[in-house]
């Protein structure tokens, strides 16, 4: 199962200027592990995680993004500098901010904070994690045979337009043809008319 998981670490400093280019870089990852229907939820937890850092975290604006993804689960998560962890509340209405952590808890199956006081990063990681259905493989489908046309098709008499749609005869291998009700009806054979060949 562990050969299965994949992961992704991107060092940056979270300011609003560089979200934009990492939901490009973790929609492009997750798109690629094929975990799509994922891709709004993931983009929204990563921009309230990184906007936490930028706004509270007390050792500075570096941080680590790191993604995990298993074939049922996605881990993201976010370590910083500052060992304070942070609290979920209840913001007012009137507020402006202090719902990063209640939105991120609402679109994950879990989430949580822990002192990290090793790693690249001495200070705290915090993470979420979303389910994900396994990727299963596309049922093969059996070609599809194109059935041979037993009938002649339905022809118009280009000299009658408004004439009612009538079968095309079928010339046989004997001279003759083949109608509607498939009686055979004689063809007379055509004469051969004599070419006049130019004098030199």
């Amino acid at each position: 199962m562990e050969d299965r998981v994949r992961h992704y670490e991107l060092r940056l400093a979270a300011v609003p200027s560089r979200f934009e280019a990492v939901r490009r870089i973790t929609a492009a990852h997750l798109r690629y592990w094929k975990f799509t229907s994922l891709v709004d939820s993931a983009l929204l937890g990563v921009t309230e995680l990184l906007a936490n850092v930028h706004q509270h975290a007390a050792g500075g604006e570096e941080c680590v993004l790191r993604l995990r993804a298993a074939p049922d689960c996605l881990t993201v998560s976010v370590h910083d500098a500052d060992p304070t962890l942070p609290v979920a509340r209840e913001a007012e209405v009137w507020e402006v901010s202090g719902r990063g952590l209640a939105i991120v808890a609402a679109l994950s199956k879990e989430w949580g904070a822990q002192v990290e006081p090793d790693g690249c990063l001495a200070g705290k990681v915090v993470w979420f994690a979303l389910s994900a259905d396994p990727v299963r493989p596309e049922p093969l489908q059996a070609p599809q045979v194109r059935r041979t046309l037993t009938r002649p098709r339905l022809t118009v008499d280009p000299l009658r337009p408004s004439a009612p749609l009538r079968t095309a005869p079928l010339v046989l291998p004997g001279g003759g043809l083949l109608d509607d009700d498939e009686h055979r009806v004689p063809v007379r054979p055509a004469r051969a008319r004599p070419v006049a060949v130019p004098r030199r």
